[in-house]
């Protein structure tokens, strides 16, 4: 008995244990930066400028969606396996492939930012314009960020959190003090605080950098041909899951995408968590693959559902419980028409937490066609279904769109995975 004890005490002080240790800090501080710049804006800004600053979050995603196709999952999975110095000159030509990346998303967002507010549309033109200086800023910390867990050193990710959220909620404490606070307030502080994390983060991951680096173009080519599926798949899925509530903002308006924000925030958390495994889990997975097979992944996709859906249902259950309560503590009386709005947030949250893990998982295995695939059904149910349930049910109908995007989703990666497996896990477990 007291040996079984002492392996299980044991598991605890590896270097996998650290890291998870690590993951779980550096994405519960990244949790409260977010949830904590939510909820300062929520009770400072009307529903309009909470709307607007959620536009603008969201169009920082879909960076963040092409970001992660072409550079960060290809370094999670190819940069996971290599030597130290294979590793620093792949990951030095992939970081001059993130600054090109980040100088031309931050030009195009200052070019049209410009043309839309020269045109008078002075509500969506400095939203984008802010932009130019936040999606820069934002990407280079995160792909330093997301190096640090292909590596394994996922502590130095907490110093990199830690700046950013200082910063940026610095930042909206300091707008507010001087009662000029606005949505656009909430992505100034964005770039801010990425702005502070980017140089904790290029000082710590300075030994990451070499002068003796791939060559670009062939180091393009092998990113390219995994991750344009992941491109494809981050895209349709900013589409499936982001896309809703700027549909919301030009069908309705920019309050009822406030609205929409408010009732995110009492789930937010779970989205947190999904972000928290996918960042930790998805080079473990390709790691174990390489060096197990299939059948050890299995295994970790089962314990993933395990571990993930007690604390998931768990806010669930609190969240549906106490809704008016939380609109109440937020904004008084302004949101609690919408509390019903929950059931169907909820509804789409439970199954984001299934199909999650098993893009992750396919991720993992380098097959990247199942995700598109399944994002691009979704994406269609949104342009035809969704499109009516807006315009019929308003913000419960974007909701319900969403649901419907996730439960399609599900549906078609479990199958999916129950094939692939199927096929490919004799052979693997010969080898």
């Amino acid at each position: 008995m007291k040996s079984a004890i002492r392996k299980v005490l044991d598991l605890f002080k590896t270097k996998l244990a650290n890291n998870g240790k690590f993951a779980a800090l550096d994405q519960a501080i990244i949790s409260v930066s977010n949830f904590a710049a939510s909820i300062l804006l929520t009770t400072l800004v009307s529903p309009t400028e909470l709307g607007v600053y959620l536009i603008g979050f969201l169009a920082i995603y879909f960076v963040r969606a092409i970001q992660n196709g072409v550079i960060i999952q290809p370094l999670n999975t190819y940069g996971a396996g290599k030597n130290e110095s294979d590793f620093r000159a792949y990951f030095t030509a992939a970081a001059v492939h993130q600054l090109l990346l980040a100088l031309l998303v931050s030009v195009c967002a200052l070019v049209m930012g410009l043309l839309l507010t020269s045109t008078g549309n002075d509500t969506l033109g400095p939203t984008v314009f802010v932009l130019w200086f936040s999606t820069f800023t934002w990407q280079i910390q995160e792909f330093l960020r997301r190096a640090f867990y292909t590596r394994g050193a996922v502590g130095n990710t907490v110093w990199i959190s830690l700046s950013n959220m200082v910063v940026r909620l610095g930042t909206i404490w300091a707008f507010a003090q001087m009662g000029t606070i606005s949505g656009l307030t909430g992505l100034h502080a964005i770039g801010w605080g990425g702005l502070a994390g980017s140089l904790i983060g290029f000082w710590l991951a300075r030994g990451f950098f070499t002068k003796h680096m791939q060559n670009l173009v062939a180091v393009w080519k092998e990113n390219w041909r995994f991750g344009r599926w992941i491109l494809g798949a981050s895209l349709a899925d900013w589409i499936v899951v982001d896309f809703y509530p700027i549909m919301m903002a030009g069908l309705i308006s920019f309050a009822a995408t406030g609205v929409y924000q408010t009732l995110q925030n009492l789930v937010a958390p779970i989205h947190v968590l999904l972000r928290a495994i996918d960042t930790f889990v998805t080079p473990i997975l390709a790691r174990v693959y390489d060096q197990s097979g299939l059948g050890q992944v299995k295994r970790s996709l089962k314990l993933i559902f395990v571990l993930g859906g007690i604390p998931v249902i768990g806010l669930l259950l609190v969240v549906l419980f106490f809704t008016p309560q939380l609109l109440y503590l937020l904004k008084g009386d302004t949101y609690l028409p919408y509390a019903d709005g929950i059931y169907l947030m909820a509804l789409f949250y439970l199954f984001m937490f299934i199909n999650r893990p098993l893009q992750m998982v396919f991720r993992g295995v380098r097959q990247g066609k199942q995700v598109f695939l399944a994002n691009i059904l979704a994406a269609l149910s949104m342009f035809s279904v969704g499109f009516w349930l807006i315009k019929r049910w308003g913000v419960y109908g974007a909701i319900a769109g969403q649901a419907l995007n996730a439960i399609i989703i599900s549906i078609v990666l479990l199958i999916a995975w129950l094939r692939f497996v199927k096929r490919d896990l004799p052979e693997s477990t010969e080898i």
